[in-house]
């Protein structure tokens, strides 16, 4: 089966209540795995759940401006989690998330196999912090010594780049 197949996005929301030990999933994100199953049929899924009372509010992953317009009307888009980092600069849609309030989560926001990724973390994560308030980005690791190195990126400075302090 598929993995945008809605009857696994249910399987997949249905398992993660009963591992969490809750009935509902506040947020819950469609991440484009499988362009072979129509979005549609992943959204009704989606919706389906939410009308279940299963889920909450619903995040959009890999999606692009005409994505963003068609169903920011229906869905009232919870959040978007689209790739932009140092090789990635550019994503119309981070200025549509801007321009209707709704939080922009980068990812792959260090650029994971780069040069960035592995040594300067500063520079792409205070740019991302720079975006605005709407833009949360979160850096994932598996080293502590990358670790290290976002938290100094953030801690130096990367939330004044802001303006907001």
């Amino acid at each position: 089966m598929p993995l945008g197949h809605p009857a696994y996005l249910r399987a997949s929301v249905e398992g993660s209540l009963r591992r969490l030990g809750v009935e509902r999933l506040e947020l819950c994100y469609l991440h484009r795995i499988d362009w072979e199953v129509s979005v549609e049929d992943q959204i009704g899924t989606l919706q389906a759940l939410r009308e279940e009372g299963k889920t909450g509010h619903i995040g959009l992953s890999k999606i692009n401006a005409e994505d963003f317009h068609r169903w920011n009307e229906e869905l009232a888009i919870a959040s978007v989690q689209n790739v932009l980092n140092i090789h990635d600069r550019y994503d119309p849609v981070q200025e549509l998330c801007r321009d209707h309030r709704v939080p922009y989560v980068p990812y792959r926001p260090l650029a994971a196999g780069s040069a960035a990724h592995e040594g300067d973390v500063y520079t792409p994560l205070s740019g991302l912090l720079g975006l605005g308030p709407h833009v949360a980005p979160i850096p994932g690791t598996g080293s502590p010594g990358h670790l290290a190195n976002i938290v100094r990126a953030v801690s130096l400075g990367g939330w004044e780049l802001r303006g907001e302090g």
